[in-house]
């Protein structure tokens, strides 16, 4: 089967231009299933059930989350019974550790985790989660969406449990990266990438985030505004033998 994930959706603008083009995409590309990591859409950090609801209705069929998980608090109100997995390793009594998603006769499995390198929320070590986790799971494949900065703490987890899963995938720069591979079956990428306007500052206005550098003031940022935006993921064809290819492109508003 072959999935899409996309990285980041960074704005709810953003839920826009995939209206316009996400049936194109899967069309072009003969898309099975679309997943998206989703931590990002409200105003660029969190997910309200409104824009929840609006991803849904483009046929997204998982959504995982990151350290903005619950930057939204009404998200406490549906998680539970909502198509999204958050960081299994964040503690919290809220949402699911393992999302279940059907594509015919075929389930998969999605798992997020959150990295702890440069990270100040307490958390669970991701590697023990995953150690936790594994036994419990029932099904065809699994996908784990590792939310954190340090390639190298991504990439230690993809070796350790390369032939395990079927995938581990980047998400949190907002920077794609080209280093895709395929090792022991397990497919592999450091980052997704993001979902939002290309003229930005990883999502941001690039005034603001100028600004910010310039007076040392952490102001509080908004979503760029611009004629063009870029869709990034990567496209995982899950068989007997796994492959992965990075999708990036630059859309037109």
């Amino acid at each position: 089967m072959r999935i899409l994930y996309l990285g980041d959706i960074v704005g709810e603008e953003t839920i826009k231009v995939l209206k316009n083009n996400l049936d194109t995409i899967k069309k072009d590309y003969k898309i099975n299933m679309v997943l998206a990591n989703a931590e990002n859409v409200t105003s660029g950090k969190g997910l309200s059930e409104k824009h929840y609801k609006e991803l849904k209705s483009l046929g997204i069929a998982g959504m995982s989350m990151g350290n903005h998980t619950f930057s939204k608090s009404e998200i406490k109100n549906y998680i539970d019974d909502a198509t999204i997995c958050r960081p299994a390793n964040l503690g919290s009594k809220y949402g699911k550790d393992v999302l279940y998603v059907k594509y015919n006769d075929k389930t998969i499995a999605i798992v997020n985790l959150l990295g702890r390198v440069y990270t100040n929320t307490p958390l669970d070590c991701p590697f023990k989660t995953m150690d936790r986790l594994l036994p419990t799971i029932k099904a065809d494949h699994i996908i784990v969406d590792f939310h954190g900065d340090a390639t190298s703490e991504k990439k230690a987890f993809f070796y350790d449990f390369a032939g395990k899963v079927d995938a581990v995938v980047g998400s949190h720069t907002h920077t794609q990266t080209a280093d895709e591979e395929v090792y022991n079956n397990t497919c592999f990428i450091s980052d997704m990438g993001m979902n939002g306007p290309y003229d930005s500052i990883l999502g941001d206005d690039i005034n603001e985030v100028i600004e910010r550098f310039r007076s040392g003031m952490f102001e509080k940022l908004s979503v760029a505004k611009c004629e063009y935006y870029k869709i990034n993921g990567v496209i995982l064809d899950l068989g007997i033998n796994n492959k992965i290819t990075r999708l990036n492109l630059k859309i037109k508003v």
